[in-house]
């Protein structure tokens, strides 16, 4: 009876152990969560592999919630990025110079900003500022919320001679735009399905440009009425998802849908060096709703 019970233990205390060594780490990511072995908590990356597997990944810190690791320790982490749905959030735009903070980020695509002073006693400081607020919005544009600054160059005010003409403050900045939080393709091309728009608001900037430029896009029919437009394909190509409207007059066949919240969508597309966004209003926009409850009223 005895050896029965020193075998039992012997066998529970080993099931107990194989399943502790076998017990993984949990990483919390915004996409859901992973079951991994966590090999390296650094500084700005996480190394980790998958379970009986012995290739290492990273991910970005900033990407990263929480660790569950297997003994059961918690650690969190406070990411700097924000959500940014278009132009009006640029100000929201995280800026770095590190590469790795982007590791595992969707790249956007190149960015290239300039701001020239007016004249030789402009202030460097605000020329600066005025090149990094393009770029910002530039990115904000691209569907990024993420900013990587590879190069920057500037040069001071020269005053001149009758020999030599004078040169005001300028700055010029390279970087790459990255989003940290892209579009759910297939819940965002379900929501787009045969769906109806009044195009509200365009917005421009070449990089020549000294800031963004907005216009007013509402067209009204005979009644007064806003004039809607349809959606008229939907693709998805290379992970971006794009449609197709003959009620948008653009320089492209497709448009890149870079954000849809609270029935409001927008659009974007590229030009030569400019960057364009399209918003477009659906009839469950808080506008739609808002335009509707006053014609009711009337």
């Amino acid at each position: 009876m005895k050896n029965t019970l020193v075998i039992t233990s012997l066998l529970i205390s080993l099931a107990t152990s194989a399943f502790a060594q076998t017990k993984n780490d949990v990483l919390y990511l915004d996409e859901g969560t992973k079951e991994v072995q966590v090999k390296e908590v650094g500084s700005n990356l996480i190394k980790y592999t998958y379970p009986e597997e012995n290739t290492i990944y990273s991910v970005s810190k900033f990407q990263v919630k929480k660790i569950l690791f297997a003994s059961g320790r918690e650690e969190i982490f406070e990411s700097p990025f924000n959500q940014v749905k278009g132009l009006e959030d640029a100000d929201k735009v995280y800026i770095t110079y590190v590469p790795q903070e982007t590791e595992g980020l969707e790249s956007k695509g190149e960015l290239f900003s300039k701001a020239t002073g007016v004249t030789v006693f402009s202030s460097m400081h605000n020329v600066k500022n005025r090149s990094l607020d393009k770029m910002k919005a530039e990115a904000a544009m691209l569907g990024a919320n993420v900013l990587l600054i590879s190069d920057a160059q500037s040069r001071g005010n020269y005053y001149g001679n009758e020999y030599t003409p004078s040169q005001s403050t300028q700055t010029v900045l390279f970087g790459q735009a990255f989003t940290s939080n892209p579009i759910n393709i297939p819940q965002v091309r379900e929501m787009l399905e045969g769906v109806n728009y009044v195009l509200y608001q365009t917005f421009t900037l070449n990089r020549n440009d000294f800031s963004p430029k907005m216009k007013m896009s509402l067209e009204y029919n005979e009644n007064r009425l806003p004039k809607f437009s349809k959606i008229e394909q939907i693709r998805e190509r290379d992970g971006k998802l794009f449609v197709t409207t003959s009620g948008i007059r653009s320089k492209n066949n497709e448009l890149e849908v870079i954000n849809l919240q609270n029935g409001t969508i927008t659009l974007m597309e590229t030009h030569k060096n400019t960057v364009y966004n399209y918003i477009l209003k659906t009839e469950k926009s808080d506008f739609m709703k808002s335009y509707e409850s006053i014609l009711s009223k009337n």
